[in-house]
């Protein structure tokens, strides 16, 4: 066996191509892993922060990753790829190290400049491939070395991605702050942030923006979000006094620009002690909603002490911001469902959306290793998008790759004392039967019968899909919910029709939006 390179690329939000490790600490679990044929990468949550290392080799042709401290779980297994990957397998390098291998095809021919690696967050971690036609490696600008690869937030702290930081955090910011820097052509472009009544709108021109999001502290111990922009740059011109002042409990804001290889860019909310959690909705026409979680952004003024019970009131007449018009430099354009959305005639409406699974828990697999968790969440927020679209005010029990229990679901939804509680999955059956296709809806209560049979019917009458009824189920979810609920299997992850589809992402915009077409239905009365 003869290694041909070893490497570790880039790191946070950036291309950067670097190399190393850190001494393994107690053993931790590697909790999770997928990998996503579409996008031709691998992803994978471990129990405690890791620094992966990742090497390739020629013979046999294969990608190595190293989880130094990290032990295997047997039940995670192995799982055949096919294409460029030929295979993902996990086992036990030795006592303290999980090895992940990933079995190469022949003709595949991969630079280690080409793949990149980068932490979401130190516990998850993406390794990015070049899909078999891309010739492309990322910068030469940076020599192979033995360079520790930093942790996420170090290295925006120390307001580089492309060397090792050891600076502490930056000082307190007094105010908002916008911090340009030279990049090159990107996809998208950030314009500014608009306050509207529903929170905030921040407006992209280009393609959809790639974002990651998470939630942390600074130093004060005051909360932050954190929002990522991939292959992203600042609109010239933009200054930090066109960013909302003290609006909605967030009292800075600060946009910083990376000029990493690709160009990213970090939004940084630091919240203050009346505000709310806050929802991160990116839009495939392009832009992001941040709306606040469980009430108005007009109640988020008042003291904490007579904060009441959540009621979101869904605005009557159409929004500052149209959430639909795609901006003039998008593109590409997502497929729209055969009837518009027609915004429902009620006062106050939240739609609670559950997209099923997440985190350690993948939910079905299927054709291709095609994962549940996946597919739902991108299928709920296509149509959170659509009835946000309409004014329709959304809630999600998840809004990235993260574990949550079946009861803190439906507590949610009762918390928030939704209108609506919808729950997105995707369906499997043996693998060795994939003749098994089509759309299934599930509910408890009569008034959830009503809602399932609205859904039902607008799905089968916008997506090619077999018929596989409405049916009552036990489903905790549907159980432990007071308001309507129903439960929607969007196709099989198993089926030979519904896997490619479940896979496409123009797809799962057509699905979400459909879904969304059907809450509009039954909210106004129209099952």
């Amino acid at each position: 066996m003869r290694l041909r390179q070893f490497f570790s690329g880039v790191v946070g939000v950036a291309g950067v191509c670097l190399l190393g490790s850190l001494p393994a600490k107690a053993s931790a679990r590697l909790q999770a892993w997928q990998f996503d044929t579409g996008q031709n990468r691998l992803i994978f949550t471990t129990e405690s922060g890791v620094q992966p290392q990742v090497s390739l080799l020629t013979n046999p042709h294969q990608l190595v990753i190293d989880l130094p401290g990290i032990v295997s779980d047997d039940a995670l297994g192995n799982q055949i790829i096919g294409g460029p990957v030929q295979a993902v397998r996990v086992t036990q390098a030795n006592a303290r190290t999980t090895r992940m291998v990933l079995d190469l095809s022949a003709d595949y021919s991969l630079d280690p400049k080409q793949v990149k690696v980068w932490g979401m967050t130190n516990q998850q971690w993406v390794v990015q491939l070049p899909s078999a036609t891309e010739t492309d490696g990322c910068s030469n600008a940076f020599p192979d070395s033995t360079l520790t690869i930093p942790d996420l937030s170090k290295a925006i702290a120390s307001r580089s991605l492309t060397a090792v930081g050891t600076e502490p955090l930056p000082p307190l910011i007094s105010r908002n702050q916008v911090t340009a820097a030279a990049v090159r052509a990107t996809a998208t472009v950030l314009r500014g942030v608009q306050t509207t009544a529903e929170g905030f709108f921040i407006p992209t021109a280009g393609a959809a923006p790639q974002v990651h999001v998470y939630r942390t502290r600074d130093a004060n111990q005051s909360r932050q979000i954190v929002i990522d922009l991939l292959d992203a740059a600042i609109a010239p011109g933009l200054v930090a006094e066109a960013l909302p002042q003290g609006r909605y409990g967030i009292s800075r804001w600060s946009l910083t620009q990376f000029a990493t290889a690709p160009p990213a860019i970090r939004v940084t909310l630091t919240l203050d002690g009346h505000s709310p959690d806050w929802q991160i909705t990116p839009l495939a026409s392009g832009g992001i909603w941040v709306t606040p979680i469980g009430m108005a952004p007009s109640q988020i003024a008042a003291p904490p002490t007579t904060v009441m019970l959540p009621v979101i009131n869904a605005v009557t007449a159409p929004p500052p911001v149209n959430r639909t018009a795609a901006p003039a430099a998008v593109a590409t354009s997502v497929p729209q469902p055969t009837v518009a959305p027609s915004a429902p005639s009620r006062g106050q409406v939240l739609v609670m959306l559950d997209p099923g699974h997440g985190g350690v828990d993948p939910g079905a697999v299927g054709i291709g290793g095609l994962q549940e968790k996946g597919v739902v969440l991108a299928v709920a927020q296509h149509t959170a998008a659509a009835l946000q679209a309409q004014g329709i005010a959304v809630q999600m029990t998840r809004q990235s790759d993260q574990t949550v229990d079946l009861q803190p679901r439906a507590t949610m939804a009762e918390t928030a004392r939704a209108t609506v509680f919808v729950s997105i999955h995707a369906n499997a059956v043996n693998m060795q039967r994939p003749e098994v296709n089509g759309l299934e809806t599930y509910y408890y209560s009569e008034s959830g019968q009503v809602l399932a049979t609205a859904l039902q019917r607008q799905v089968l009458g916008t997506m090619a899909m077999n018929d596989r009824g409405v049916r009552q189920a036990r489903f905790l979810v549907l159980r432990r919910t007071s308001m309507p609920a129903a439960l929607i299997e969007i196709g099989f992850v198993t089926g030979a029709i519904d896997a490619p589809k479940l896979r496409d992402p123009r797809w799962q915009a057509q699905m979400g939006q459909a879904i969304a077409q059907g809450i509009i239905n039954y909210l106004n009365g129209r099952p």
